[in-house]
C-alpha cells in the first residue's frame, strides 16, 4: 500500500513539474512568434516609409538585419551588466563612488558604440541606397518606435482603469 502511494506521489509530481515546462515553452514560442511579428512590422512600416524598390531592398534588409544584430549584443551586454549591478545591490552589497563611475562609463561608452555602428552603416546604406532613402529610414525608425511608446501607454491606461 505504501509502495503505491509513493508511485503516485511521484506520478503526480512528474505530471506537474511536465506541465509546468509546457507552459514554460509555450509562454517561450508566444514570445517568439509576438518579436517576430514586431519584427515584420518594423519592416513593413519601415520600407513603405521608405519607399523602397525590390533591388533597393536586396541590398538594404540584409545590412539592417545585421546592423540589428550588432546593436541587440552590445545593448544586452549593458542590460546584463547593469542586471548584475542591481542584483547585487539589491542583495544588500553597497557600492563605492568608482563602481558607479565604472558603471556610467560603461553605458556612456555602449551610446558611442552604438553611434560609431550607426555611422559605419550609414556608410554601408550609402553604396546600395539614396541618402534621402537613409534619412528616410531614420525618421521611420523614431517614428515606428513613438508608435509602440504611444500603443504602450494606452495599453497601460486602459488596464488601470
Amino acid at each position: 500500500m505504501q509502495i503505491m502511494k509513493r508511485k503516485w506521489i511521484l506520478l503526480l509530481l512528474f505530471g506537474l513539474i511536465s506541465m509546468n515546462l509546457s507552459l514554460l515553452a509555450q509562454r517561450d514560442e508566444r514570445r517568439k512568434a509576438e518579436f517576430e511579428e514586431f519584427k515584420e512590422k518594423r519592416v513593413a512600416f519601415i520600407t513603405q516609409a521608405m519607399d523602397l524598390n525590390a533591388e533597393a531592398a536586396k541590398g538594404f534588409w540584409p545590412l539592417y538585419n545585421e546592423l540589428q544584430e550588432k546593436k541587440f549584443e552590445l545593448n544586452q551586454q549593458l542590460r546584463k551588466a547593469i542586471y548584475e549591478f542591481k542584483k547585487s545591490e539589491r542583495e544588500g552589497k553597497t557600492h563605492t563612488e568608482s563602481q558607479y563611475k565604472e558603471m556610467v562609463d560603461l553605458c556612456t561608452q555602449s551610446k558611442i558604440k552604438e553611434t560609431k555602428l550607426d555611422e559605419e552603416y550609414i556608410a554601408k546604406f550609402a553604396k546600395v541606397i539614396s541618402f534621402e532613402k537613409i534619412f528616410r529610414y531614420q525618421q521611420a525608425e523614431l517614428q515606428f518606435a513613438r508608435q509602440l511608446l504611444d500603443q504602450r501607454r494606452e495599453r497601460d491606461s486602459e488596464k488601470q482603469k
